[in-house]
């Protein structure tokens, strides 16, 4: 594999910087197409596209054959619509008290959660004389934003009468549709199904990225791809076949800005929690925790250099960290630094971040910080 230096272009003048490989969002999307067959893929791009850049990421997206897209802020539907982006839309969040205008004006496909939010988009959809789509939640067993069976099943006939409403769709989220014990999903999906039945709603959804490829029964007419749109893996544990053929599209690269001899007995960084037990050659790298590197990523966390692994050394500071390249001789001041990606045979996913910070990958994408441009890669299909 190439050094990542070769390709590089608009980053050349920043210290850290994130590559967004078009090319493998397009096989991704792909992927996921042949997964879900026949049902169609909804790109979720809520979280600026999990930090990749949601508008971006949303036209490469429906390009590659995403039917709709999937937001949970108002907002983030407005900054797509005034971007030029017409396909349909789904806000999967709460309707705020402001949100009705918006979501009228924009054409946006809203969540209703009670008779008050049923009341609110008749009103507005009636004054921009605009018939506004709605989605129902169904929960599960999630207990976060969706309604119980009994009460989905009245709100629906309200709002099945309501003028400027069309009930477009029903959906549910699945709590733990990772797990490979299927049993607990499996009766969560029937009994989805069996309240989806007495609804009647054009358009079924229930599978995210989990789903798609733990419980692909709930695929219906769309499912809803989140961290899999991006590369990542949603159930490494499921050893899913296909799962594993998913591309990282974000790489976060930095770059060498000093090279510091380090005496043995010396300590480097705040409050000398490292010390070296050995001369040591420490690198100076152009990112920090401000970029969203998280501090607790020393001792313990690596990067790559040259295609080879660099110790993190000493407390991670705003804006650098140190890294150990007394075993990489041949590194010098300008090279590029790999925190999240492949360099030659080596790599670091953000499952490897993750398990390291015991979070999850989601968690690792959405923290690299916006002062970290975006630089795409393979824009061009």
């Amino acid at each position: 594999m190439p050094h990542p230096s070769d390709r590089l272009s608009r980053a050349t003048s920043a210290t850290t910087w994130a590559e967004i490989d078009f090319s493998a969002l397009r096989h991704n999307v792909e992927l996921l197409q042949q997964q879900a067959r026949p049902a169609s893929v909804a790109a979720v791009v809520k979280a600026d596209a999990y930090g990749h850049g949601a508008v971006a990421i949303a036209n490469a997206a429906l390009a590659a054959g995403a039917s709709r897209l999937c937001v949970f802020t108002v907002p983030e539907a407005v900054e797509l619509r005034t971007a030029g982006i017409a396909a349909p839309i789904l806000c999967l969040g709460p309707v705020l008290a402001d949100d009705p205008e918006p979501i009228a004006m924009y054409d946006i496909g809203a969540v209703v959660d009670s008779a008050t939010t049923v009341r609110r988009l008749a009103e507005a959809g009636q004054r921009a004389t605009r018939t506004i789509r709605v989605h129902i939640n169904i929960d599960s067993g999630m207990q976060r934003y969706g309604l119980q069976p009994a009460k989905a099943i009245e709100l629906a006939k309200m709002a099945h009468s309501a003028a400027a409403l069309e009930l477009e769709g029903v959906f549910t989220h699945f709590a733990d549709a990772a797990n490979p014990q299927r049993r607990p999903s499996l009766d969560a999906f029937r009994r989805f199904q069996d309240a989806a039945d007495q609804i009647g709603a054009p358009l079924r959804h229930a599978a995210a990225s989990a789903a798609a490829f733990n419980l692909p029964e709930a695929s219906l007419d769309f499912v809803r791809a989140g961290i899999a749109l991006y590369g990542i893996d949603p159930a490494p544990k499921l050893s899913d076949p296909a799962a594993a053929q998913l591309q990282p599209v974000l790489s976060w690269r930095t770059r060498l800005l000093a090279i510091r001899q380090v005496a043995n007995g010396e300590s480097v960084s705040y409050g000398g929690l490292w010390t070296a037990e050995r001369d040591s050659r420490i690198g100076v790298t152009g990112v920090g925790y401000a970029d969203g590197l998280a501090r607790r990523m020393s001792p313990g966390g690596e990067m790559l250099v040259r295609g080879r692994r660099a110790p993190i050394r000493g407390a991670i500071c705003m804006d650098t960290t140190m890294i150990d390249l007394t075993e990489i001789p041949n590194a010098t001041v300008g090279d590029v630094v790999t925190i999240l990606g492949a360099d030659r045979s080596q790599s670091i996913s953000a499952w490897d971040i993750a398990r390291r910070l015991d979070t999850i990958p989601y968690e690792i994408l959405t923290g690299v910080s916006v002062r970290v441009p975006r630089q795409p890669i393979n824009q061009e299909g």
